[in-house]
C-alpha cells in the first residue's frame, strides 16, 4: 500500500514538472512580427518557392512558401506569425516537383532500364532560380523586420 502511494506521488510530481516545463518554453520565445512579400524573377511571380529569412545575429530562421501570385508569409513558431525583429539574410529556392516515376506496368516494358548498381539513383534537386539565391550568404538579399505594429512587406525582385 505504501509503495502504491509513493508511486502515485512520484507520478504526480513528474506530470507537474512536465507541465511546468512545457508552458515555460513559450514564455522565453522572442517576439515575432508579421512579414509578407512577393517574390518575382525577371518581373514574373515565382510560384511554390521556399523563402527563408535568417536573423543576422541570432541565426533564428523564419520560413515561407510562395503562392500562385508569388506572395509569401513567414512562420517562426506558428503559422504565419512572422519573424523576429532586426536584419535578416534571405535565401529563395524554387525546386520543381519530382518527375513521376514509372508505373509498375512500365517497369516490364522494353524501354525501362533499372538504375545500375552503385549509380546515384536519386538526382539532386536543382532550383529553377540562379544558384546564388539558394544560399543566404551569396543571394545578396536582405530584409529588416520592424516592430512598429504594422505588417512588414518585403518584396524580393530576383534577377538572372
Amino acid at each position: 500500500m505504501k509503495s502504491r502511494l509513493n508511486l502515485s506521488l512520484l507520478l504526480s510530481c513528474v506530470v507537474a514538472l512536465c507541465a511546468a516545463g512545457c508552458g515555460g518554453e513559450k514564455v522565453n520565445r522572442p517576439p515575432v512580427f508579421k512579414v509578407t512579400g512577393k517574390v518575382t524573377f525577371s518581373g514574373k511571380p515565382v510560384v511554390n518557392a521556399d523563402v527563408t529569412f535568417i536573423h543576422d545575429e541570432t541565426k533564428r530562421a523564419a520560413f515561407g512558401k510562395t503562392n500562385e501570385e508569388g506572395v509569401y508569409k513567414l512562420t517562426t513558431f506558428s503559422a504565419n506569425d512572422g519573424a523576429v525583429e532586426g536584419k535578416h539574410s534571405i535565401k529563395v529556392v524554387d525546386i520543381p516537383p519530382p518527375a513521376s516515376t514509372p508505373a509498375l506496368a512500365d517497369t516490364e516494358s522494353a524501354e525501362y532500364k533499372p538504375p545500375g548498381i552503385g549509380e546515384d539513383t536519386m538526382p539532386k534537386p536543382k532550383s529553377n532560380l540562379p544558384a546564388k539565391y539558394a544560399d543566404a550568404a551569396t543571394s545578396g538579399l536582405f530584409g529588416v523586420v520592424n516592430a512598429d505594429g504594422t505588417e512588414n512587406v518585403i518584396d524580393l525582385e530576383l534577377k538572372p
